[in-house]
């Protein structure tokens, strides 16, 4: 029968924070890559140009249906063949989950935007705003209040898939953790640990969500057009 020793936690304490840390400094610049490269798309993809349009969606296709532990292990074995430049696991790392996001927030902004009626663009223009005002006084505020909920959502699931970056020795929570029950073959009270450890780091952000979206449902909505008339 298993006999359990939790004393183990307590002695290699400073190996599970390092994980984390490092788990959550990844999560966080993967976020921030991935959201910029995915505004980027959705707009592309929005673009009247159909060639920027056509390479936005397929740029959204392929990285939506590829699993990010493949495309983990294609940048960091395949890529530095094929232009014979090493990247450490690290940005192999950051690089694989930045561009998995991206896709996945690049149809969520669209989305967004997408679900504001046409009628209120018209409407901008009947004031004789332009574009580019339209989408920055009209459609984004409505538009972002749409996306939180569901960018939230992402982020949260990129926390937990930054343990996939294991594969190539990336030093956080999950490798870390392996190579600890590899020298005290306490794998149990490990494993245990680190399902604990994720789950405080996870449960802030699905609060925080809550309280965003909360806060967002109670903002009142903008007059259209009455910002920009008294702004002029």
């Amino acid at each position: 029968m298993y006999q359990w020793d939790w004393r183990i936690l307590s002695v290699y304490k400073l190996v599970f924070l390092e994980g984390a840390i490092v788990t959550l400094w990844l999560t966080f610049i993967a976020v921030i890559l991935g959201t910029i490269l995915g505004v980027i798309a959705a707009f592309m993809k929005r673009a009247r140009n159909k060639i920027v349009s056509a390479i936005a969606k397929g740029y959204i296709e392929l990285f939506r249906a590829v699993p990010i532990l493949v495309l983990i292990v294609w940048i960091f074995y395949v890529l530095p063949i094929l232009l014979n430049w090493r990247v450490s696991a690290f940005v192999a790392a950051i690089l694989a989950l930045s561009i998995n996001l991206s896709a996945f927030v690049a149809e969520t902004v669209r989305a967004a935007i997408e679900s504001i009626p046409n009628s209120q663009f018209e409407s901008g223009v009947a004031l004789g705003m332009t574009h580019r005002q339209i989408m920055q006084h009209i459609i984004l505020p409505q538009a972002i209040r749409n996306m939180v909920p569901n960018l939230m959502g992402l982020y949260i699931s990129q926390l937990k898939n930054s343990s996939l970056a294991s594969v190539i020795a990336v030093n956080e929570l999950l490798h870390r953790s392996n190579i600890l029950i590899s020298e005290t073959y306490r794998p149990l009270e490990i494993y245990t640990a680190i399902a604990v450890i994720y789950t405080a780091m996870i449960l802030p952000l699905v609060w925080l969500s809550r309280i965003v979206e909360h806060r967002l449902a109670h903002v009142d909505k903008p007059t259209f057009g009455m910002e920009y008339e008294l702004t002029r």
